[in-house]
């Protein structure tokens, strides 16, 4: 039903439409460039405090470091007396801080008599006081400890991975470990330093973008050490929680790889269906921090002010349509009289007098348009009449060759005991370019195909019945499936200048032991026993010259069932374009696995004209359904 609306209206809301598009054009442009700013600006805010934060971060651990290496000659010079090695580690405590312990670990019965010999300092939680122990013994066995073994494997100097030092200073904290050698070269003993990982939470804490930012510090290994908010994920890598909180194609593991690799740089990911991102960076001591930032909270302000914009833009639309309205309703009054006059010459009424329009504009012009045109009905009615005839001629004409084709189809359809089949064609036009065929040949072989041609009405239909005598003359001879293929291809191709197609399907069932050869041409999938058989990728015939078909082959027993169909059951469409598709057409074969041939054409046939709604068929339906008994 058409919409009774005016001409100046239609051109209002055309105007308004092409403005409407160049509005949002440019809100989206804004936007766009509104989120590459923020999320820029946003991302070098949060590396400035990822810097900072890795300077205080090696700042504190040089410090560590230092400590230890001021007193490795006082080590050396005293390998003689036992007992000065408290000193030297108290000493170490004392210095510095940070440093919470303190330990000289000599490697297994390097003194006569003590397998363990480690002098330890420590700073009393409680009372601050330095208080030194030997630190090994069967309970703590330090040599299996990864403080005491990376640096005497390596022979160089390492920090740890963070773990609780349950018999040291019970808590939890991280080791620099300092290789002490003989003359040799051979490492003696290893010379510690301890640190909490408490004094990371002042660092961290001063690190917020924005409100709710998270820093997390992990290890070389990738586990988180931070304490604090982060103590939830302590004993976590970032992997497992990104097994736990994110999809596996998240970049998330793109950024956590990058991380743990020791890279510099940032990336966004999807945290529980939040866009956010993080800016990472490695720190001297293989450890690496993240800071991550959620995008909504970024780009908040720069989302006021677009929704601002938006409505802002919304209401000049709105003034901007009922201008146009006005405007555009003055300047075509003088249709409204004109349209009156168009009115009932459309009536019958050639006679009708045209208002007189002064204007020798487009308007102007169509009136003298319309003028020529009263002039010329006379003439083009006698014309009607005459073509009219001719047409009603062609429709007869069509109706003949619609007769003459259906009655080349066969529609007798045997049941010797052995098989079952039944076919049918319903053109989509008088006549169509889908095709079927069937015989017995030798008394055992049943060959038979279903076939479509490119287009639709007359060329198709002479093609089909081209394809159709081919087919019938060359599997008359006994030749398999893909060659009769292949010389229909060649038949056709010889000649071929409107380039026009058949898709087939050329099949072979040995009724004797149920061997079914086939070859498929470019068509439909057809399905055999509820299931849609999988076919070889060949062309369809009358493409290229020569193309080399190839056969397939399977075994049938007794009860199976075959139905083949052209694309115009599964393409067959609702009025909202809507196809019945290649599932609905399984699940009615389904439904009726157990009828005869014909009761399974029918009930496909059934289906899709119920699926279509009454819609205009677009394309030509042929289906054949074969069963064994």
């Amino acid at each position: 039903m058409k919409r009774n609306e005016s001409f100046s209206a239609r051109l209002s809301w055309r105007l308004l439409l092409f403005i409407s598009i160049i509005f949002l054009v440019a809100i989206t442009t804004v936007s766009w460039f509104s989120y590459r700013t923020m999320t820029a600006e946003a991302t070098r805010s949060a590396e400035y405090l990822r810097d900072g934060a890795i300077l205080e971060i090696e700042k504190t651990l040089d410090k560590v470091e230092l400590s230890v290496k001021d007193v490795l000659w006082l080590v050396d010079e005293n390998m003689d007396n036992k007992d000065y090695f408290y000193h030297i580690t108290k000493q170490v405590v004392r210095s510095n801080p940070d440093v919470i312990g303190s330990a000289i670990a000599f490697i297994p019965s390097y003194y006569d008599g003590e397998y363990y010999f480690s002098p330890y300092s420590y700073k009393d939680e409680q009372s601050g006081e330095i208080l030194s122990k030997q630190l090994g013994n069967v309970d703590y066995d330090y040599f299996c400890m990864d403080w005491f073994q990376i640096p005497q494997l390596k022979g160089e100097p390492a920090w740890s991975e963070p773990y609780y030092d349950e018999g040291g200073a019970n808590r939890l904290m991280t080791t620099y470990s300092y290789p002490i050698k003989d003359s040799e070269g051979k490492v003696i003993a290893v010379m510690t330093a301890d640190i909490a990982l408490d004094w990371l939470d002042g660092i961290i804490s001063e690190i917020k973008p924005y409100a709710s930012s998270q820093v997390f510090l992990v290890s070389r290994c990738g586990s988180y050490i931070n304490l604090g908010y982060g103590k939830h994920l302590q004993g976590e890598t970032v992997f497992s929680v990104g097994g736990l909180y994110f999809q596996k194609d998240n970049p998330y593991f793109e950024m956590s790889k990058a991380l743990v690799d020791g890279e510099t740089g940032s990336r966004i990911y999807k945290n529980k269906g939040e866009s956010s991102f993080a800016v990472f960076g490695p720190v001297s001591n293989g450890w690496k921090i993240a800071i991550t930032c959620n995008l909504r909270e970024v780009l908040k302000s720069t989302t006021k002010m677009q929704t601002r914009l938006f409505f802002i833009g919304i209401i000049g639309l709105i003034l901007l349509f009922a201008l146009c309205y006005l405007t555009i309703r003055k300047m075509t009054r003088p249709l409204v009289d004109f349209s009156e006059s168009a009115r009932s010459i459309a009536g019958g009424n050639f006679n009708t007098e045209l208002p007189v329009i002064k204007e020798n504009d487009e308007i102007g012009r169509l009136r003298d348009s319309f003028d020529n045109m009263q002039k010329s009905l006379t003439h083009y009615i006698e014309d009607l009449k005459q073509t009219t005839a001719a047409n009603e001629r062609f429709e007869s004409e069509l109706n003949i060759a619609n007769h003459i084709q259906m009655a080349m189809l066969s529609h007798k359809f045997p049941d010797d005991g052995r098989f079952g089949i039944h076919a049918m064609v319903s053109p989509a036009r008088e006549v169509g370019g889908d095709l079927y065929d069937f015989f017995i040949k030798d008394g055992h072989l049943l060959y038979f195909t279903v076939g479509d041609v490119s287009g639709k009405g007359i060329p198709a239909s002479m093609f089909m019945a081209i394809t159709k005598s081919a087919f019938r003359f060359i599997a008359g001879m006994g030749y398999k499936p893909h060659e009769i293929a292949n010389k229909i291809n060649n038949a056709i191709c010889d000649g071929n200048e409107t380039g026009m197609f058949v898709t087939m399907f050329v099949g072979c069932i040995d009724l004797d032991n149920g061997s079914f050869t086939y070859c498929n041409a470019g068509h439909n999938p057809i399905i055999v026993n509820g299931e849609y058989l999988k076919v070889l990728p060949n062309i369809a015939v009358g493409l290229f010259e020569s193309f080399p078909y190839r056969l397939q082959q399977m075994q049938l027993e007794k009860g199976s069932v075959i139905v083949l169909y052209t694309d115009g059951v599964t393409e067959a469409e609702k009025e909202d374009k809507r196809q019945y598709g290649e599932a609905l057409l399984l699940e009615t074969v389904h439904r009726h696995q157990d009828g005869n041939p014909e009761t399974m054409s029918n009930a496909i046939f059934d289906s899709v004209k119920e699926f279509a709604e009454g819609n205009e068929q677009n394309d030509d339906i042929t289906i054949m359904t074969i069963n064994l008994k």
